[in-house]
């Protein structure tokens, strides 16, 4: 009779393991997806900027450090990063047991898994608000971006390529290719580029 009622307890446990591992399986397959879409968006904000950085391409080395506008952005850390989200494993189902303390040992194993496999599951509904949280990040910061480049773009060249091409006189001339009021509205563009690129580069956990 006791046998009978802890074999129930133990098929109960198995059956609630089995079920969390099917749910486990399910929430990563999501996560990778969303762990797939971060890293994209992460590699869209390093685009924008890098193409962005042409617009100030002319800018010294000293007047480079005083705007906070970087030269390169080859060497920074990847945009990608890879997790490890391991499937809790589920053993063998053992009706067979010869005696109730092996029954219980067996219950003991299920019990220790199910709470090993709920873990895993609080891991990975931190990891998905994190990466919602940084995907919304990056699209904030890079929506401010994109207004200032606009802003400061028909402030430097109001009229296109004439405006280049007067400036690039200044420059043939000895003068430097921006003048110290455009460095003020570049130090605002930087500040937005150095804050865009530490989000897309932040850890996820």
């Amino acid at each position: 009779m006791k046998m009978n009622i802890e074999l129930a307890e133990y098929r109960s446990l198995y059956d609630t393991l089995k079920d969390l591992n099917k749910k486990l399986h399910k929430r990563k397959l999501e996560t990778l997806q969303l762990l797939q879409m971060t890293a994209t968006h992460r590699k869209n904000a390093i685009l924008v900027l890098t193409k962005a950085n042409r617009l100030v391409r002319h800018l010294t080395g000293r007047q480079r450090q005083l705007t906070g506008i970087t030269s390169s952005f080859r060497n920074l850390p990847t945009v990608e990063e890879h997790h490890t989200l391991l499937e809790t494993r589920l053993p063998e189902f053992k009706a067979d047991c010869r005696s109730l303390s092996e029954l219980k040992q067996q219950g003991l194993l299920l019990i220790a898994l199910i709470d090993d496999t709920k873990k895993k599951l609080l891991q990975l509904d931190l990891l998905e608000l994190r990466c919602r949280e940084l995907i919304l990040s990056i699209d904030k910061a890079l929506d401010a971006f994109r207004h200032e480049l606009r802003i400061i773009r028909r402030k430097l060249y109001p009229f296109g390529v004439f405006s280049f091409l007067f400036r690039y006189s200044r420059h043939v001339f000895g003068k430097t290719f921006f003048t110290s009021r455009d460095l003020e509205d570049i130090a605002a563009l930087g500040k937005l580029s150095g804050l865009t690129l530490k989000i897309a580069n932040s850890p996820l956990l």
